[in-house]
């Protein structure tokens, strides 16, 4: 009879002797051709992804393992690895301790929703969509490729390697390095493999944030005067035409580089005066004639705007592109969050209040650089936690491994120790997600 599409043959006992049994090596060279009809397909499908294959890749890798940098970028890479892997066990536990301790984190969390504390573009509203996407990928493709690379050079088999595709939007890369021959080999040749990934993001997270440095140290204040940062609707300023981003220069030829400055300017004028105000719009002078307001609840003269001292100005570009002791932490604030846009110089509302030889792209190149650095940055810490089935958890694993065996300890104890471990970082990081719904 025929069940599932296989036919089902009754034999007798003395038929089924002479039936020629399926030997575990002939299981195994049957297993050998569909993986190898698999590795040979350029596209395949898992769900909702497509897999686009590709040998070039896997001759790059070739190329690239046989130099003389991936020898010492393996070792140097082991040896940061436990380092970068601290960085993120510390910063997990700050976390830990703001959200706990700090009611203004946890509001602002809450109010943010828990998207937040992904680092997915289109998902946590504060990483933006292309800067997002692109450092995203740059950041997977050399992840990635690291692991690759420092597998040929072990001699490794790569499976294949390729593009990840959702419907026709890449969204990041894959290595498939051989299992089986990953877990056989000494641990110093698997730890090295996945040292790799993470150490080449924090490499390329490092260098970006220098040449976001350098970027910034181009730039230089557009004027010495007020940056207009908002206008109230229906004020003088408004039927003017005056825009956030302008900068004003001068009230009636006197120069303003500060409200101080422009409250003193207006104390000696009042209410219905025509004055003349000098405005700096997309790097032109412009003279505009405003008739003063009366401002609410007072009989002062009212112009209608929001801004910034040409000090606050050049403050804001100082701090960040003279590196303190403290100022570390200025690098992480987001451009995109509405603390950080006073903080960063390339902010929406900042990188019009300053020039540089590099034009209109500033904005552009800068914001670049950031998303790169930030992403990259994180995907490396967050990597070499020790936390399985991460690289970093599986660094620590196979060397326990190592070690284990030259103790005599039991089998699976280092697997036991690396769980351990794995659930108390599970329970930090759920506790920074759960912990603001948690505690009011």
């Amino acid at each position: 009879m025929i069940i599932r599409g296989l036919i089902w043959i009754s034999v007798s006992d003395e038929e089924a002797k002479k039936e020629p049994s399926v030997t575990d090596a002939e299981k195994e060279e049957e297993e050998k051709k569909k993986e190898a009809a698999e590795e040979a397909k350029t596209v395949s499908f898992q769900f909702p992804f497509i897999l686009l294959k590709t040998k070039r890749g896997l001759n790059l890798m070739d190329r690239l393992a046989a130099s003389r940098f991936t020898k010492h970028f393996g070792s140097i890479s082991l040896y940061l690895f436990p380092i970068v892997g601290a960085i993120g066990f510390t910063l997990v536990l700050i976390s830990v301790s703001l959200t706990l301790s700090n009611a203004s984190v946890r509001n602002f969390m809450t109010s943010s929703g828990p998207l937040v504390n992904l680092l997915i573009p289109g998902l946590n509203p504060y990483v933006p969509l292309v800067y997002g996407w692109i450092a995203l990928i740059v950041a997977m493709v050399v992840h990635e490729g690291s692991h690759g690379v420092i597998a040929r050079y072990f001699k490794f088999r790569v499976k294949t390697s390729g593009l990840i595709f959702f419907t026709v939007v890449l969204v990041g890369a894959f290595v498939d390095i051989d299992e089986g021959e990953l877990k056989k080999a000494p641990a110093r040749k698997t730890s090295r493999v996945m040292a790799g990934g993470p150490m080449s993001n924090f490499i390329v997270g490092v260098a970006t944030l220098a040449i976001l440095m350098l970027v910034v140290s181009s730039m230089t204040p557009i004027g010495d005067g007020i940056g207009v940062t908002g206008i109230y609707e229906d004020s003088p300023a408004n039927k003017a035409g005056i825009q956030p981003s302008d900068m004003l220069l001068a009230i009636n030829g006197t120069k303003v580089t500060g409200i101080e400055d422009a409250n003193t300017t207006l104390s000696h004028l009042k209410p219905g005066d025509r004055v003349t105000l000098t405005i700096l719009h997309d790097g032109r002078q412009e003279e505009k004639s405003v008739t003063l307001a009366q401002n609410e609840n007072t009989s002062r003269a009212f112009i209608g705007f929001v801004g910034l001292d040409s000090a606050t100005i050049k403050s804001t570009l100082d701090r960040y592109r003279t590196p303190t002791l403290m100022s570390p932490l200025l690098y992480f604030f987001l451009p995109t969050f509405a603390s950080g846009q006073y903080q960063v110089p390339y902010s929406d509302m900042m990188h019009s209040f300053y020039t540089s030889p590099l034009g209109g792209s500033t904005y552009i190149i800068a914001n670049l650089l950031f998303w790169l650095w930030f992403v990259n940055f994180n995907l490396a810490i967050f990597n070499a936690l020790p936390l399985y089935p991460l690289d970093g958890g599986q660094a620590v694993r196979a060397a326990l491994t190592s070690y284990g065996a030259s103790k005599g300890w039991k089998e699976n104890t280092a697997k036991r120790i690396v769980t351990v471990i794995s659930l108390a970082i599970v329970a930090l990081i759920v506790s920074v997600i759960a912990g603001p719904y948690l505690i009011r």
